[in-house]
């Protein structure tokens, strides 16, 4: 009887494990880094920051209703898009206590032929997931520490 709850709990908690070591992907292409955007379109990357809080939860970023993709700890997405104004959300999703996703908004004005980069993260005091523009210095620094994401079909 020991022994089935030993592999009982030994199986739940390879199942919370693998959960929380979410894939990242998008579902397009990942634009050639070297190539730059086209004049008429801007370039997004977004990553998870290396703190802890959230760190469970993968984000879904969604641009005009579109998933772009799933950021899980260690990944990165990356899209282009017409340059002009944006809106994107960023879901985080899989909290253990309500299930309920948490979401933040931003919204920028994007030029045509620039690259932007953007952290996400979960405040830990206010607990509300926050979106902080980089610099393209601290954003290289930071895309650069995380892995390019699979490319999916839409789920």
């Amino acid at each position: 009887m020991i022994s089935r709850l030993r592999l009982a709990f030994a199986g739940l908690l390879a199942g919370v494990a693998l959960s929380c070591a979410a894939t990242t992907y998008q579902t397009f292409p990942t634009p050639d880094p070297a190539a730059g955007p086209a004049g008429d379109m801007c370039r997004i990357y977004a990553a998870r920051s290396t703190q802890m809080m959230g760190g469970a939860r993968s984000v879904e970023i969604v641009v005009n209703d579109q998933t772009v993709g799933r950021l899980g700890k260690a990944g990165y997405l990356c899209w282009d898009l017409p340059a002009g104004r944006t809106v994107v959300q960023a879901l985080f999703h899989g909290s253990a206590i309500d299930g309920k996703p948490v979401e933040a908004v931003f919204g920028f004005d994007g030029e045509g032929g620039r690259t932007y980069y953007y952290e996400m993260r979960v405040d830990s005091g206010s607990k509300k997931a926050t979106v902080q523009p980089l610099g393209e210095e601290d954003g290289k620094a930071l895309i650069e520490s995380r892995k390019a994401p699979e490319v999916r079909e839409t789920p």
